[in-house]
């Protein structure tokens, strides 16, 4: 882009000459391409139309542009090499990344199991509506959509929330950098679930926060730890434990309650996976049994929408509403207006419900079968969870490879699996190794083509000890 330096001795016309000779010379400015005119040239760099005048009478001269009778001058055809920009070797971390045939670590909708054309037409109601779109542009989230999540994760998890203490973002990881900063001055030490969301535990460690890994046992997170480290903050998942798939019982749940109400402490409840339940009756949150105040409530539509819908929302209770308000010019508004209102339309209409109950037959059936087909593959070479809920399935393999080479195995076979390592602050060297399988973006009809090829890669050619 050209711009004037008015410190140099050099005469603007002489810059804006140069300039147009440099950029045509290599290559950069085709033939045929226009100039700007001079009254717009001139206005943008604050010279005289003269000026910029001069400029071009002098490429004219020199042949590089021409003039045609009330047309913009444009870059005359001249026998120069082509333009090629140089590019620079992308670094490895950047280089295109690599497709394979069977995702088990993706927890992506199964858009088979998503009716995309009712999704249009819901799109098409609500941008035909540009007084719904003006009405959505709050930072804190459209207004129609926290009032519908209001009513709708009361009657579904039990959750109390106002819709003034509702705040949206397109992903829970958004809302845990806001979560950070609010409590930045009153908070230092967060107890995290050993094993647990990795990506939690990095965005609070980036915000200065110390981190205290805490094990979940037969009873889950570990609350006598929590208490022995005096951590004023426990990250948990109650509902359903991510990855280990555990349940927090009702007890513990109220443990934790009163160590929070004894230590002025907070708790993150993240609502993972909740909707996906397929044995029992489903477990409400923890928010709902709290009466004081404690429970800072994360859910998202993520496991039940598609990839390209990322809507997420945070219930604050109203101690931290306040330091919200202060602070709300900080946090931009980061989830689409118009999918917003969609998605309150949606759970308006009942919509969700059905999309709910769909992608539990749908789940129900390929997490029994992923599971049995990993039986009938492995059998006695590695122990298979049974699939209660979510959508994955636990496999604890024994081999005297490491994890990262069981995973780099799966690659080579086309196979994306996620090593249950990497949910460890602390991972611990065991001969056992434990990997969470993702059956949600496999087909169906594609998921024993799958574990077979899961098998070649851990199995044969001495990868694994069975």
């Amino acid at each position: 882009m050209l711009q004037i330096d008015r410190r140099t001795k050099t005469p603007y016309y002489v810059q804006i000459y140069e300039y147009y000779k440099g950029e045509i010379e290599k290559g950069r400015m085709c033939p045929g391409t226009k100039l700007p005119s001079m009254r717009s040239l001139a206005t943008f760099t604050g010279l005289s139309k003269l000026t910029v005048e001069n400029a071009y009478s002098q490429l004219v001269d020199e042949g590089y542009i021409v003039g045609r009778r009330k047309a913009r001058y444009c870059v005359a055809d001249l026998p120069l090499k082509k333009y090629v920009p140089t590019i620079s070797p992308a670094p490895e971390a950047a280089v295109k990344k690599r497709q394979y045939m069977y995702d088990f670590a993706s927890g992506d909708v199964d858009l088979d199991g998503f009716p995309l054309v009712l999704w249009r037409k819901y799109m098409n109601r609500v941008l035909s509506r540009p007084d719904m779109l003006l009405a959505g542009q709050d930072e804190q989230g459209a207004p129609v959509l926290r009032e519908t999540l209001s009513r709708y994760v009361y009657e579904k998890r039990g959750v109390y929330a106002a819709a003034d203490n509702i705040i949206i973002a397109n992903g829970v990881t958004t809302l845990l950098r806001i979560l950070g900063h609010l409590l930045r001055l009153t908070h230092r030490r967060i107890g995290v679930e050993e094993p647990g969301f990795r990506l939690a535990r990095e965005i609070f460690r980036s915000g200065g926060y110390e981190i205290v890994p805490l094990p979940v046992g037969e009873k889950g997170f570990d609350i006598d730890g929590l208490k022995a480290e005096k951590a004023s903050l426990a990250y948990v998942t109650p509902s359903h434990q991510f990855p280990t798939g555990k349940v927090m019982s009702a007890g513990e749940r109220h443990k934790l309650l009163q160590w929070a109400e004894a230590t002025d402490g907070l708790i993150i409840e993240d609502d993972y996976d909740s909707e996906l339940r397929y044995e029992g009756r489903p477990i409400p949150a923890l928010q709902g049994l709290d009466r004081n105040n404690r429970v800072i409530y994360l859910g998202s539509l993520s496991k039940v929408l598609p990839f390209f819908v990322r809507i997420s929302y945070m219930v604050l209770p109203n101690r931290l509403m306040g330091r919200y308000y202060e602070e709300q010019a900080l946090f931009r508004q980061s989830a689409s207006v118009p999918e917003q209102c969609v998605v309150a339309e949606y759970i308006h209409d009942g919509e969700m419900d059905k999309q709910i109950r769909r992608l539990r037959r749908l789940y129900q059936e390929k997490g029994k079968k992923t599971e049995h087909l990993l039986r009938q593959y492995f059998g006695d070479a590695a122990g298979v969870s049974p699939v209660v809920s979510g959508i994955h399935c636990q496999l604890a393999l024994t081999s005297s490879l490491t994890e990262a080479e069981l995973t780099e195995a799966a690659k080579r076979e086309g196979c994306l699996v996620l090593p249950m390592g990497t949910f460890y602050e602390r991972p611990a060297d065991l001969q056992v190794r434990r990997f969470l399988l993702s059956f949600a973006k496999i087909r169906e009809d594609m998921l024993e083509e799958a574990v077979a090829a899961l098998h070649r890669a851990w199995m044969t050619g001495g990868n694994g000890n069975g």
